[in-house]
């Protein structure tokens, strides 16, 4: 299974622009002048400079999404769970806050012509205050998320609520899901990204991943349980 990586393969809802949006960065090119340290350093500095206050909850944190435009401006991009801002406010805040004096963003280019592109930076303020070091970044020390008796377990109850014999595909097709684990082990989000080719057949393999009710061990960051995406790729065969 191909897992994505939680910074910045994030799925997320983009609004309707005049120009095509990249999901992500291009191989090789930075969001941010100097890179994704220099990107933390500046936070650091902007939280001291500025007498931010760390959050009282100490896994508290947040995933702000932005979109990188051009002209090196951003925008914020809506989070598909408003649920995260509420539960997760003081990050959520600061990483707002924090937005208003990063000016080191760099448009992503394609074919040298400036293009729109997406990215996004986590604030997880027990790492960015007292705890901060020298060459920090969130996903250096981390843990990736893990199902209760491996990934093969996990395939197998997707496939245990596939009824096969009701279809009449012929050969071996696939089709792909991507789903999130969130901070608290639970599922979310589960989309289609690839689809077999019948909807009816789609909608029962995406049915039956929401029906797996064991929960997850989340992915963490240091010691704080964060959100994490993964993309399932599922191959069938018939005769």
């Amino acid at each position: 299974m191909k897992k994505i990586s939680a910074l910045f393969f994030i799925f997320i809802s983009i609004l309707s622009f005049s120009q095509d949006v990249l999901e992500k960065y291009p191989e090789g090119q930075d969001a941010y002048n100097g890179g994704v340290l220099q990107l933390y350093k500046e936070i650091n500095q902007i939280l001291i400079a500025k007498n931010l206050k760390p959050c009282e909850n100490k896994s508290e944190y947040y995933a702000l999404h932005v979109l990188v435009f051009p002209d090196n401006s951003i925008k914020y991009v809506k989070d598909e769970n408003p649920d995260n801002a509420t539960k997760n406010k003081c990050s959520f805040d600061l990483a707002r806050e924090v937005a208003k004096y990063l000016h080191g963003w760099q448009a992503a280019t394609v074919d040298h012509k400036k293009v729109i592109a997406q990215t996004s930076y986590y604030i997880i303020p027990s790492q960015l205050f007292g705890n901060y070091t020298e060459g920090y970044y969130p996903f250096r020390d981390f843990t990736e998320a893990s199902y209760e008796g491996g990934m093969n377990k996990f395939r197998k109850k997707v496939f245990q609520n596939i009824d096969l014999s009701r279809f009449t595909f012929d050969g071996t097709f696939r089709l792909v899901v991507t789903f999130t684990v969130e901070a608290d082990g639970k599922m979310s989000n589960v989309l289609l990204a690839e689809s077999s080719g019948l909807q009816e057949f789609d909608d029962m393999v995406i049915k039956s991943i929401k029906s797996i009710r064991n929960k997850w061990t989340p992915a963490k960051s240091q010691d704080v349980p964060i959100a994490s995406k993964f993309r399932l790729p599922l191959v069938f065969q018939t005769n």
